[in-house]
């Protein structure tokens, strides 16, 4: 009787909706519940991130002493009750191992588990972790094992299911106990990454795309491919960020190929959960952006067009020798002060470059907005016409002990060879990226920022 003249503008007060929680749930009327868990469920899709948190959160205390049965009765058709089932779930049964199969598959009871926006409204960002084994099938009956893959590629694709190699690992044993071919061949596909067979993925490919018929096709359609195993439900998964340099080696902790610009400036493809020597990697493509950037952990060269916070200078093809004349007469003051005004129109960052030690150190972004680096920079401006390893030696020294991944050599007049060397060598051994930047790359980010 309460709940028929309830308001949706009540409903949005969280305290209030708590109050009502509490009451249902304790007085365990079923059909009071579901009333309500519906009534919260207009508001609850059209409110902000943090109430729903707090009413999953305050639903999910009392709902945990539920058994699963239970709890699926009273939330099967609301939205509200959809999404607190799948939290109940994240936090009962992770990890998944082929004991609880029969109880997870009865998420796909819930009337909108197939609906992204559902998983999307989730508060929460732990994870189901997969740990299944040979028993699967044994423990299990086929239509339950064949739910199972529906429901694991569901919550895969929206990150519910956590991606590792363990969740990968786990859903070939599902594939592999299936008599449906279409599942079968998802998990051929599976096999062949894994195993790291390029030419049985190939053959497996052409079936469906039939434009990928070798190494060099594949390197072309690297989105494409990378989109239609998405598409289908293949368990693929790539993030920049999982490709990164650790000692000598670039790791690839992804389920797809990394593509790797090499350091001749040819393609090379990396295979899922492998690695390769990292002094022959320039740069690794990124799927989001759909461009080549620079991982992590990288050492080497750094070209100054490849730093986003400088971004624009590749835009300037040329510079006249006035301009360069202008550049080669600043005092490294001047200098320093342009480069702090290019950073501050960017808003890359709220404090402004700091000399320490002689060597100027401040924050860049790299690949994007999001990639901010601690950089160090070594100036030596019109007070210098010839720089050699006298001028830079101690500078080059100071730059290597401070926590920095990157080391600027910005100079206006001319780099002897030695000095040029020592700077490369000592960049090598401390494990930094470097830049080298003369006056003629420095007029051309003057001119693209309209400094001169």
């Amino acid at each position: 009787m309460i709940l028929s003249i309830i308001g949706e503008e009540a409903l949005r007060n969280p305290e209030f909706c708590r109050q009502l929680l509490k009451r249902a749930f304790q007085e365990r009327d079923d059909s009071v519940t579901r009333t309500l868990l519906e009534k919260i469920s207009h508001v609850f899709v059209f409110s902000d991130e943090e109430y729903r948190k707090v009413l999953v959160e305050y639903a999910y205390s009392f709902a945990q002493h539920l058994r699963t049965e239970e709890l699926l009765n009273l939330s099967r058709e609301s939205i509200f009750g959809n999404i607190l089932m799948i939290y109940y779930f994240i936090k009962q049964i992770s990890p998944l191992t082929s004991e609880k199969i029969g109880k997870f598959v009865k998420l796909l009871e819930l009337k909108y588990i197939r609906d992204p926006l559902t998983l999307e409204m989730l508060p929460t960002k732990e994870m189901i972790l997969l740990n299944l084994d040979e028993k699967a099938a044994s423990v299990n009956t086929p239509p339950d094992v064949e739910k199972c893959i529906e429901l694991c590629e569901l919550l895969f694709a929206n990150a519910t299911i956590a991606k590792t190699f363990d969740t990968i690992t786990s859903m070939l044993i599902l594939y592999k106990n299936t008599s449906k071919p279409e599942l079968r061949f998802k998990g051929e596909i599976v096999i062949s990454l894994l195993e790291k067979k390029l030419d049985l993925f190939l053959n497996l490919i052409q079936k469906v795309q039939s434009e990928v018929k070798d190494k060099n096709a594949l390197v072309q359609r690297y989105d494409d491919v990378y989109d239609f195993l998405q598409k289908v439900g293949i368990p693929v998964f790539f993030d920049f960020d999982k490709v990164f340099i650790e000692f000598d080696s670039l790791y690839n902790k992804n389920f797809y190929f990394a593509k790797v610009l090499n350091k001749m400036g040819n393609v090379e493809l990396l295979q899922p959960f492998d690695r390769m020597s990292a002094d022959k990697v320039q740069k690794i493509y990124d799927p989001l952006t759909g461009r080549f950037a620079t991982p992590r952990g990288r050492t080497g060269k750094l070209l100054l067009r490849d730093v986003f916070s400088f971004r624009k200078v590749g835009e300037v093809a040329r510079v006249s020798e006035e301009q360069i004349l202008i550049v080669k007469n600043l005092l490294e003051t001047e200098i320093e002060q342009m480069i702090r005004d290019i950073i501050r129109d960017q808003n890359i960052t709220t404090h402004s470059p700091a000399e320490e030690v002689d060597v100027y150190t401040l924050k860049l972004c790299v690949n994007n907005e999001n990639d901010l680096r601690d950089v160090g920079i070594i100036l030596k401006g019109r007070g210098y016409p010839k720089v050699n390893l006298d001028a830079v030696a101690s500078n080059i020294l100071k730059a290597m002990d401070l926590p920095i991944h990157i080391v600027f050599l910005i100079h206006t007049g001319i780099l002897d060879d030695i000095a040029r060397e020592k700077f490369i060598n000592q960049c090598n051994l401390a494990k930094k990226m470097y830049c080298i930047v003369d006056a003629e790359d420095l007029a051309k980010l003057f001119i693209a920022y309209g400094k001169i």
